[in-house]
């Protein structure tokens, strides 16, 4: 567990589904608007769908989901999480990477300093668990994300794909590779 004055980052736990999905349900409306028509970010299952997702998640050892809280009136508040673990196959079979499968923080707060403190964790962990390099993916017309990711060190690797895993609507997205 990592902890500094205002953030603790921790294993998550199944407690922390519903602001698991807070988080990701926020992020993408506020992060991804110019992207997804509301038709997408406000249809009636784009929240129940997630809520449902992460509150059947298998919590627990080798399930690897990070959470950043800080505390609140109500006890620690989920304000981000990351999902990570061996790089996912995406017809190239096992690489040996590390891969950060989903890096989310609520937009309110964006610039905080928790996302940087989220990610540092994130890749000391992949490098525990053996990986040199680790690799993610973010949508193409991600300016925030894509900034985020480079200040931190990552770099475009000129591989790119289409995600459409949550709708009908498919969008480019690169993929981003660090040595650790």
């Amino acid at each position: 567990m990592a902890a500094t004055t205002d953030f603790v980052i921790r294993a998550a736990r199944r407690a922390d589904a519903d602001g698991i999905t807070d988080v990701q349900v926020a992020s993408w409306r506020a992060g991804y608007a110019h992207v997804f028509p509301e038709s997408v970010l406000y249809a009636d299952d784009f929240d129940s769908s997630r809520r449902t997702f992460w509150n059947n998640w298998r919590f627990g050892p080798g399930h690897r989901v990070v959470v950043v809280t800080e505390p609140s009136a109500e006890g620690d508040r989920v304000i981000g999480f990351c999902s990570f673990g061996p790089e996912r196959e995406r017809a190239r079979g096992f690489t040996g990477r590390g891969e950060v499968w989903a890096f989310y923080l609520h937009p309110d707060r964006w610039g905080s300093g928790a996302a940087a403190e989220l990610m540092e964790h994130v890749e000391q962990r992949l490098e525990a668990e053996g990986f040199a390099t680790a690799v993610l993916w973010v949508l193409d017309d991600n300016p925030r994300a894509r900034r985020f990711y480079e200040r931190e060190g990552w770099s475009t690797t000129g591989i790119a794909a289409n995600f459409d895993d949550y709708c009908e609507v498919s969008v480019p997205e690169v993929e981003y590779r660090k040595e650790l």
